[in-house]
């Protein structure tokens, strides 16, 4: 390819991107452009094709995939140079028209598929790096020395799913607490939520009342870029036909967005830092002084006094109160929303804030659908056990999850919350995450006579949250997203 090395490193000018962070439902490039189609699959977004304008025509005869490369740029935001972060794998090109259709005569317009699997190279068109001097996605660069073709200006992302969601933002003061309102030096603080909303088409009047799930992203897709929530764990299969046909008329999809992670606790240590809830400073302590606490009020007489429940050190999400205030707000501009069917769900540290609200406002939601939830239930008191086994819940989470630890999470709530009497308790149990459609392949390049021959891929262990997106979560004959339209506050 004709361009300038540097150290190893490729500098291309920065290129025109017309409405790059905005999803569009489709697009026709313009003269020495480009369209990128993204797709959202279950481990994240990928690059499924490019439909390229060349500004004149091209014959179909001439056209072969191999010539094609496809080189993805990390671009500053303030730069006019960017560097070249790997190359995206050509499988298949064509003629096409403006949309992608395949055509047997000469067009201006051609379609090149690129490699959509697992284990694609490159394929994830967002920025990983956290450092804001960068664009949160990549750029692209598409050359054809044979043909003469240097495209790198992109007209747009698409991505049907995706474009289906309202992207907008909430602004709110953060409480403080009495300690800090003590302290002169003490400054309020304002936090701005990125959040992501779906709203059926069919409800289109306040008397047309719909049920509304909030949904929490995990970890790696908190940030500033809300397309991650959507297309990081393929949350966005909420809004789809198969998901929305559970619901009468449809269900309303909320998705926040944390800045930091829904783990970032109200607790502050040294410098005024949070702490993250996942500490447990208080189990050692704990695992000699309740057995303790049980002998004594065996063998001593006290007094009978009703005692007020000590909250676990950092157990509360610093994210309560400023979401609630988003529901409210989101609830107030939306009066068709049905308050008496409101569920919440959530995966890994989003299960962990599943737990949260619920435990915080169990009387706002209907139901709860946690996913390989980071709750240790260690900081679930008795008292917020017999609450929560009032409630219809339903745990998904895979056995091998390498990341949360299930038999300390999930496993050990949902045998205290039986233990509790808990009647409208659900289950999906796995043993680890592979792929059920048949499309992934462990192994792709395995022959007949190899053992890895047919095998499913298989995904992380902590990846669980892939079947409920998939419509695989089930208790028995139950299932999960049948069960939850079913559920109702009095």
């Amino acid at each position: 390819m004709k361009r300038f090395q540097l150290a190893f490193l490729f500098l291309i000018f920065l290129p025109t991107l017309a409405s790059a962070q905005l999803f569009k439902e489709s697009a026709e490039p313009d003269s020495n452009q480009s369209v990128v189609y993204i797709g959202s699959y279950d481990w994240g977004a990928c690059v499924e094709k490019f439909v390229v304008n060349v500004g004149h025509q091209i014959s179909p005869q001439l056209i072969r995939a191999k010539d094609f490369e496809i080189s993805r740029v990390l671009y500053p935001k303030n730069a006019g140079i960017g560097v070249t972060k790997g190359s995206l794998s050509v499988t298949d090109a064509f003629c096409s028209d403006s949309m992608g259709r395949q055509i047997p005569s000469p067009s201006n317009f051609i379609t090149i598929i690129t490699d959509v699997h697992p284990k694609a190279e490159h394929s994830n068109p967002f920025v990983s790096i956290t450092l804001g001097s960068f664009r949160s996605y990549y750029g692209y660069k598409i050359e054809n020395d044979k043909l003469d073709i240097s495209v790198k200006n992109i007209k747009a992302f698409v991505s049907k799913n995706v474009s289906k969601f309202k992207i907008q933002t909430f602004s709110c003061i953060v409480p403080a607490s009495d300690e800090e309102k003590e302290n002169p030096k003490y400054k309020e603080e304002n936090l701005t939520i990125s959040y992501a909303s779906y709203i059926p088409n069919t409800s289109d009047s306040e008397s047309q009342k719909i049920p509304l799930i909030l949904w929490f992203h995990g970890l790696k897709e908190g940030g500033s870029n809300i397309y991650d929530v959507l297309m990081g764990v393929k949350a966005n299969a909420l809004a789809d036909e198969q998901i929305q046909s559970y619901f009468k008329d449809g269900v309303a999809i909320l998705a926040p967005q944390s800045k930091s992670s829904w783990l970032e606790s109200n607790e502050k240590g040294i410098g005024g830092v949070r702490y993250w809830t996942p500490v447990d400073k208080n189990a050692p302590v704990d695992k000699i002084k309740k057995p303790l606490e049980k002998f004594l009020s065996k063998i001593l007489v006290t007094e009978d006094k009703p005692k007020k429940e000590k909250i676990p050190f950092a157990a509360e999400s610093f994210y309560t109160e400023p979401i609630k205030a988003l529901l409210d707000e989101f609830i107030a501009e939306h009066p068709n929303i049905d308050t008496k069917r409101i569920y919440v769900g959530g995966c890994s540290a989003g299960g962990y804030m599943t737990m949260n609200m619920l435990i915080k406002y169990p009387e706002v939601f209907a139901a709860a659908f946690p996913i390989c939830e980071y709750y240790l239930d260690s900081k679930i008191t008795d008292g917020q056990i017999k609450e929560l086994a009032k409630k219809p819940l339903w745990f998904t989470y895979a056995l091998n999850d390498g990341t949360v630890n299930s038999q300390k999470n999930s496993i050990a709530t949902i045998e205290r919350l039986k233990a509790a009497g808990a009647e409208k308790l659900h289950v999906s149990e796995f043993r680890n995450v592979v792929d059920k459609s048949g499309l992934y392949l462990l192994d792709r390049s395995a022959s007949p006579k190899d053992e890895s021959y047919g095998l499913p891929y298989e995904y992380d262990g902590h990846e669980s949250w892939i079947y409920l997106f998939n419509d695989q979560c089930m208790d028995g004959e139950t299932k999960l997203f049948s069960w939850l339209s079913e559920q109702k506050n009095p």
